[in-house]
């Protein structure tokens, strides 16, 4: 995190972004203004910050998108080193989610890219 924002900044900017892709996708449609990627990413980032597990199937409901294309997401983001599944150790059933190290510090740099441009920073 840069040492000029501060810790609780990045978690009021997701959220402004998660309830601004609600407004969306309730006023226009989530078909119509699709980005399950982007739900999902900031799903699990609120999740991060607020130190909840994030499973599968709730992932999939955030995506806003049918379960199978919520499936072939989290597949690709996996591939490409922005999430990591766990499979649960008491619940063999149940399938974690989680943001990589790498895929954090990027949206971190993002909402702290964002937090400027609202002219959020301090």
């Amino acid at each position: 995190m840069s040492a000029d924002v501060p810790a609780g900044r990045r978690h009021e900017v997701c959220r402004r972004l998660i309830a601004e892709r609600r407004l969306v996708g309730i006023q226009l449609g989530f078909d119509l203004c699709p980005a399950p990627t982007w739900d999902m990413l900031l799903d699990l980032y609120l999740a991060h910050q607020e130190g909840r597990k994030i499973y599968l199937w709730s992932l999939c409901m955030a995506s806003h998108v049918p379960t199978t294309s919520a499936h072939r997401k989290i597949t690709e983001l996996t591939r490409k080193g922005l999430l990591v599944r766990r499979a649960d150790g008491t619940d063999g059933r149940r399938v974690s989610i989680e943001l990589t190290e790498q895929c954090l510090s990027r949206l971190d740099s993002l909402l702290d890219s964002i937090s400027a441009q609202l002219g959020l920073q301090p």
